[in-house]
């Protein structure tokens, strides 16, 4: 029985490349904006 294919898979490598920079830079950002916060909730 083979694996069925994903539609990502089918997709260029340019795109997939996208969405992993897209997704870390959000990710950075998220974890930037709660160390902020907690920065100004410990030390205002």
């Amino acid at each position: 029985m083979a694996p069925e294919e994903i539609p990502a898979d089918r997709a260029p490598l340019w795109r997939r490349l996208a969405w992993l920079a897209a997704i870390w830079a959000s990710s950075v950002a998220l974890l930037g904006a709660v160390a902020y916060c907690l920065r100004l909730w410990i030390a205002p």
